[in-house]
């Protein structure tokens, strides 16, 4: 389970697509106009650590002028190392692993059905994900409306999730978690070559959020037994993301900046900030590169320890993701459109996270310095 942001490579990816959700679809609007679909596949690497890979199918249906239904599918397929102890028996904090037969799949799939009323729009979506250990359902609402010729565009959206989850390694575990989301955004082109979009996200939860597969075990001195903790952490989080992005094109050079900042933080004491720049350039009439680099920091955890205090605290976690650290992600996308309609993009990418990367310093002393390596091929049709 994610425990701080979804901010990595893996997190761009669409979710899945299953069935068909409250709205259903006139018998009128069955002929398809029109659409896309594709198919990417997504290579993650830590080194010394986990092992992801994401086969993904997506497709957009245009059905007349008033219904458009976007839906995915994807499979998970994770192996290697985790980091499961965090235990100073030598002397400083350090990070023991699993063995590096830990294997994991995970199905998940989404869709969203629009329905376009005039200058506005109304969708409906529902996505569900299920592994050994986490099974999610959710489903969502969003509204857009279009003022000023289309210039202007504002959105509002709800959605809410229920979670399930357990543990390979304790059958009984079987705990529940419930999120409420709610979105508001607006986007606003400011010239033709130039648009920007701000959007807030509030999210509510209750239930379970403890890693059962993290625990701490500290040896204080003097002291006859060494001190044992699980991963303990509250049954709530609230959190609050701002997000905003700039798009400007430059015809006479045939690149495109653009630019992306998010505000993240919530009542566990986490506050991030994600600065992404990117270029875009134009080959010809076929090919594009887009170079970008991605910056992430965050403070820690209130209750986040490498070790365990005396006397112990009701809540207690030495899991890294909630310390305080850094990371630098560059990345280069490759893109080819064919005459027919194909679009072939390939991405390559670095994560490099460490507690000397820390905005203003300050990470974590124990954060183990996280490097990986990514890659993303995709091909996709229009038709």
């Amino acid at each position: 389970m994610a425990a701080t942001e979804d901010r990595g490579p893996l997190a761009a990816l669409l979710k899945a697509a299953l069935a068909l959700p409250i709205l259903a679809i006139p018998a009128r609007a069955g002929a398809v106009q029109g659409g896309e679909a594709g198919f990417t596949v997504l290579g993650y690497q830590e080194r010394g650590l986990m092992k992801v890979t994401e086969p993904l199918f997506w497709t957009r249906l245009q059905l007349d002028d008033a219904w458009e239904i976007r839906a995915s599918a994807a499979v998970d397929i994770v192996t290697g190392a985790s980091p499961e102890l965090v235990s100073n028996a030598s002397g400083t904090p350090v990070q023991t692993l699993t063995g590096a037969s830990v294997s994991d799949r995970r199905t998940t799939g989404d869709v969203k059905v629009t329905r376009r009323l005039g200058n506005g729009a109304l969708s409906v979506s529902h996505a569900v994900s299920h592994e050994n250990d986490y099974r999610s359902s959710a489903f969502g609402l969003e509204a857009r409306y279009d003022l000023n010729d289309r210039d202007t565009s504002v959105t509002a959206g709800y959605g809410q999730s229920s979670d399930r989850v357990g543990s390979s390694i304790d059958p009984a575990l079987d705990e529940p978690r419930h999120t409420r989301e709610y979105l508001a955004g607006v986007t606003q082109v400011l010239s033709p070559l130039a648009v920007v979009q701000a959007t807030i996200e509030v999210t509510r939860g209750q239930g379970w959020y403890n890693d059962p597969y993290k625990s701490t075990l500290t040896f204080h001195p003097g002291a006859d037994l060494p001190a044992f903790a699980a991963d303990t952490r509250p049954d709530h989080r609230n959190t609050l993301a701002w997000l905003t992005r700039y798009r400007r094109h430059f015809p006479a050079s045939g690149g495109t900046l653009q630019a992306e900042y998010r505000y993240y933080r919530d009542d566990w004491g986490i506050r991030a900030h994600t600065l992404e720049l990117a270029w875009q350039q134009s080959l010809g009439g076929r090919w594009a590169l887009r170079l970008a680099l991605r910056y992430y920091t965050q403070s820690a955890a209130d209750f986040y320890s490498p070790l365990i205090a005396l006397p112990q605290p009701a809540l207690q976690s030495s899991d890294q993701r909630l310390g305080a650290f850094g990371g630098l992600s560059p990345s280069l996308r490759a893109i080819l459109r064919l005459d027919n309609g194909l679009v072939v993009e390939a991405t390559v990418g670095y994560v490099h996270d460490a507690a000397g990367l820390r905005a203003g310093g300050g990470g974590s002393p124990a954060f183990a310095t996280l490097r990986a390596y990514y890659g993303l091929l995709g091909v996709s049709r229009s038709f």
